[in-house]
């Protein structure tokens, strides 16, 4: 039996499964659809959750990446699955961006869609899901290095496009 309160599950995690799906599709209204995909699935399956086999982050990632997977493969979707962290997203920026009411979060967002795929999912791992250089590397399968370079790299770029 899980001793981990669900509310609390969902208040901790909604923002950051949230910033993890909207920075894979790029698009507000089927993040949040699929944000609730994750979280009905998550009600469905709580007690099959074991904290002995991994954390709930990880048991939580797990199954967001599974509805994204299950979303781009209704939509038919042709990519590889190794392809899937970078894939570029099918939507209008321009009107997507209008529907973001604060200037800062909507100029970050308009940068944000300059950057290549790859580029744009390390630096959301690494500042809306907080993961270490050296954790999104080890998951990605890549050397820690060029993650850095990446990462470093989208920086100067965000920096630049949001001072022109």
């Amino acid at each position: 039996m899980n001793h981990i309160d669900l509310a609390e599950v969902y208040k901790e995690y909604f923002p950051k499964i949230y910033n993890f799906i909207f920075f894979k599709i790029m698009h507000r209204e089927t993040a949040e659809d699929l944000v609730s995909m994750v979280f009905l699935k998550v009600v469905d399956k709580f007690d099959t959750y074991n904290p002995e086999k991994g954390a709930i982050s990880t048991w939580l990632f797990a199954i967001a990446q599974n509805v994204i997977t299950d979303y781009f493969r209704s939509r038919k979707v042709s990519v590889s699955l190794d392809d899937l962290d970078y894939l570029e997203p099918v939507v209008s920026f321009e009107e997507q961006s209008s529907l973001i009411e604060d200037e800062t979060r909507r100029s970050l967002y308009d940068a944000l869609t300059e950057l290549d795929g790859r580029t744009r999912d390390i630096i959301a791992q690494k500042y809306f899901l907080d993961k270490s250089i050296r954790k999104i590397a080890e998951e990605k399968q890549m050397n820690e290095s060029t993650v850095s370079s990446i990462h470093n790299r989208g920086l100067a770029k965000l920096r630049k496009i949001i001072e022109r």
